[in-house]
C-alpha cells in the first residue's frame, strides 16, 4: 500500500498541474516536498524529506548554487503533515508563509 505522503503529494500534484518525475515512485515520500515553479510545467523534486535540516541542506547545496537570487521565486516548499507552505530566506530556517488545502484521497481513508 502506498504511503500517506505519497498519496497526498501525488493528489496535490495532479490537482495543480505539477509534473512528477519517475524517481519519485522509487522513494518513500516524507512530509516535506519542493516544487520547481521555474519549470514548465512545474516539477516536483523526486526526493522528499522528514527533517527541515535535510530540506535546508538540499536548498543550500543544490538549489541555491543553481538558482542564485531567483531561488525564492523558483520553488515552493510544502509541508504535507501540517498543510503549510514554507519559505527559505537564506538564514538557515524555514518560515511558514501560508496554509494550503490538502485533500485526503479516498485510498487513505478507506481500506
Amino acid at each position: 500500500m502506498p504511503s500517506k505522503y505519497k498519496l497526498l503529494i501525488e493528489d496535490y500534484c495532479a490537482k495543480h498541474g505539477v509534473a512528477i518525475p519517475p524517481g519519485f515512485a522509487r522513494n518513500t515520500p516524507s512530509r516535506y516536498a519542493i516544487i520547481r515553479t521555474n519549470l514548465t510545467p512545474p516539477k516536483l523534486i523526486a526526493t522528499t524529506w522528514f527533517k527541515t535540516t535535510d530540506v535546508l541542506y538540499y536548498i543550500e547545496h543544490f538549489l541555491k548554487p543553481e538558482l542564485g537570487d531567483a531561488l525564492p521565486q523558483s520553488i515552493r516548499i510544502l509541508d504535507f503533515q501540517e498543510s503549510e507552505e514554507l519559505a527559505y530566506t537564506g538564514d538557515k530556517r524555514l518560515y511558514r508563509v501560508a496554509a494550503f488545502p490538502v485533500t485526503i484521497p479516498n485510498s487513505i481513508t478507506t481500506p
